[in-house]
């Protein structure tokens, strides 16, 4: 490899991401890029020192031109005879042509005289916009490259670069000045070529944080003095992890590009656009008033929240968005960024499909937000966390058969607090996976302690499934092991996973599941009609109970009047021999009508809110009392 690469990489900053694919395509191409010209720095040098020698014989020999004319013109020849990959030029004083290689037919597909009469003015002005500076460095032994482009005879557009020598007698007055030329098209079409894979996004083709950046620092260099009002967008789209855990990576990425591509759409060519990572993305408005910046935010808004149409599915996303304003919200790019961040969770904890101004005040939040992080994972090893039981009743006879366990965390100094507060923030730092463990081997500590009170009536308990959890647990070792451990029998332990597990792998699901049901757990199909499930798989599965969600419930008639799409899922369950659970009863009028439809369970605040497993057990032995 190429010692530099590394190297230049640090110098830049650069701090991206790249997969192994991309990581072994991008230093192909700069240990190409890097070696290439290595080579051709090195016959540019050649090049470079023939020409120093020849521009001192030159000038010796000026001033002796008309004793020894023959001199002269058998070293221009030698001057310009043809060279590979290179053209040369003579220039007199006055920035004349006086000739020039055949080479430059071999490069541009110019004679000579085609040559002169077309492009000789490009030169021309190159080498005199700054000739004074440029005369008073070459004096000193340094040379000034420059850059120009020309299309050649077929019409292409080269890029060449430049190196002038002036020529001086023993005076110090200029006699010419040489000329060497490179095509160095190819060398920056490489350049470009890294640059995009440093500078953009693989998958959606925009800015990459690095890019985002590098603009910024820019941005803020030149609004330094003028203090100019730009604003950082941070953008967040809501329910995208779950989407792409549950449908997979292909439409995730699928969904990415089209919602990249259409807010795009509907930015100026000044604003910057930029993929941050995963699904969080960043515009930076430029020149902006409050009022004109509302509008561009909503415009996006509503961008994101149409109707996604991939492969077959239509998906529904909104977007969490933060922001900060320079100067007022910070006047570095970190401080920037931390607040649209910061702002972008505040409106994500509102209730997501939402923006919001940063505020000072938030920062308290986020302290809040990381404490509790921290304080989680601290927390499940002190045993804060417990279970509130919700029990599970018989329709036809009112009599509790099963509970679910639903957690809770009492904090040291929060007191009480819910799932919905915590649950997220889990999912999002990969704590689920420690907490859903605590959570299996909790039920089955439960079961095994409430053996011990000799109830007739074993108990039966249903447990709360992350489909992160199951995806990348060994959920069969997991439960078997916390069986074993506790002296449990499967029969008396049930999971609860949602359809959406099924969208994802389904072959591999499909097994996970029946090796489950082999230790004779049981498995209950939670929410049951509100995520991406098709009904061909019902049938494969070893389910036993099929939850019915609490929005379904809530559509009941209080009238009397059937409700179809209820009633055909509980028929539906009834044919595949699925035992029906309705969750959220809260009215008489409701456990009328499911009683009616053969609904087999339900539960909620109609019969009784959670308890704590003390209240449970005594519940329970009163009934057989």
């Amino acid at each position: 490899m190429n010692p530099r690469p590394q190297y230049q990489l640090y110098n830049i900053g650069f701090k991206g991401s790249m997969d192994e694919l991309q990581a072994a395509a991008f230093l192909d191409e700069v240990n190409k890029a890097y070696d290439k010209a290595d080579r051709e720095r090195s016959e540019y040098e050649k090049m470079l020192a023939l020409s120093a020698k020849g521009s001192k014989h030159i000038s010796e020999l000026f001033a002796n031109r008309l004793k020894k004319p023959q001199v002269t013109e058998k070293y221009q020849k030698l001057f310009l005879r043809r060279q590979p990959y290179y053209f040369f030029y003579i220039k007199n004083s006055d920035g004349a042509f006086l000739s020039v290689s055949e080479s430059i037919e071999d490069m541009l597909g110019f004679t000579k005289e085609l040559f002169l009469k077309k492009c000789s003015a490009l030169f021309t002005d190159g080498s005199y916009c700054d000739l004074e500076s440029r005369l008073l460095i070459n004096r000193h032994g340094y040379n000034i490259p420059y850059e120009i482009m020309l299309k050649d005879r077929n019409g292409a557009v080269r890029h060449l670069e430049v190196m002038e020598i002036p020529i001086f007698d023993k005076d110090e007055n200029l006699i010419q000045i040489e000329g060497i030329v490179r095509d160095i098209t190819e060398h920056n079409n490489t350049k470009h070529k890294i640059s995009n894979m440093l500078y953009y996004d693989a998958l959606t083709g925009i800015s990459n944080r690095l890019h985002l950046e590098v603009q910024m620092e820019k941005l803020l260099l030149e609004n330094y003095h003028k203090k100019n009002r730009f604003a950082v967008v941070f953008i967040d789209l809501d329910y995208f992890k779950h989407i792409n855990d549950t449908l997979g990576h292909d439409i995730g990425d699928e969904l990415l590009q089209k919602v990249a591509n259409s807010i795009g759409k509907v930015l100026n060519p000044s604003d910057i656009f930029a993929r941050i990572g995963g699904d969080e993305f960043v515009i930076i408005y430029k020149n902006i008033d409050s009022e004109n910046l509302t509008e561009k935010i909503d415009k996006v808004m509503g961008v994101i929240c149409n109707p996604w149409k991939i492969k077959g599915y239509e998906l529904s996303i909104s977007a969490s968005i933060g922001v900060a304003c320079y100067p007022d919200d910070g006047k570095s790019m970190v401080d920037l960024m931390k607040n649209a961040d910061i702002a972008m969770y505040k409106s994500k904890s509102s209730g997501r499909n939402n923006y919001t101004f940063f505020e000072e005040s938030f920062n308290q939040y986020v302290h809040t937000e990381m404490s509790l992080i921290q304080d989680m994972s601290e927390g499940l090893d002190k045993g804060e966390f417990f279970f509130h039981y919700q029990p599970k009743v018989l329709l036809s006879t009112d009599e509790v058969i099963a509970a679910e366990a639903l957690i809770r965390w009492q904090h040291p100094k929060l007191g009480l607090i819910y799932p919905e507060k915590f649950i997220d923030l889990a999912e999002n730092t990969g704590l689920i996976l420690k907490l859903g463990r605590w959570v299996i081997e909790e039920a089955c500590r439960t079961i095994a302690w409430f053996n011990r009170l000799n109830i007739k009536k074993k108990l039966k308990l249903s447990i709360n499934i992350s489909i992160r959890q199951f995806q990348h647990e060994d959920m069969y070792g997991v439960i078997k092991a916390a069986l074993q451990k506790y002296h449990v029998e499967g029969s008396q332990l049930s999971i609860e996973i949602t359809e959406n597990i099924m969208m994802k792998n389904k072959n591999e699901m499909v097994k996970k599941l029946n090796a489950i049901k082999s230790l004779n757990v049981g498995i209950s199909l939670d929410d049951f009609g509100t995520g991406y499930s098709t009904l061909s798989y019902l049938d494969k599965l070893s389910v036993d109970e099929l939850k019915i969600d609490k929005a379904f419930v809530d559509a009941i008639p209080k009238n009397g009047d059937q409700n179809i799409l209820l009633d055909t899922i509980i028929a539906m369950a009834k044919t595949l021999n699925m035992k029906v659970v309705a969750e959220g009863v809260e009215h008489e009028y409701q456990r009328k009508y499911l009683a009616e439809k053969l609904c087999d369970i339900y539960q909620e605040y109609l019969f009784s809110k959670p308890i704590s497993k003390e209240e449970y057990a005594d519940y329970v032995k009163k009934n057989e009392e």
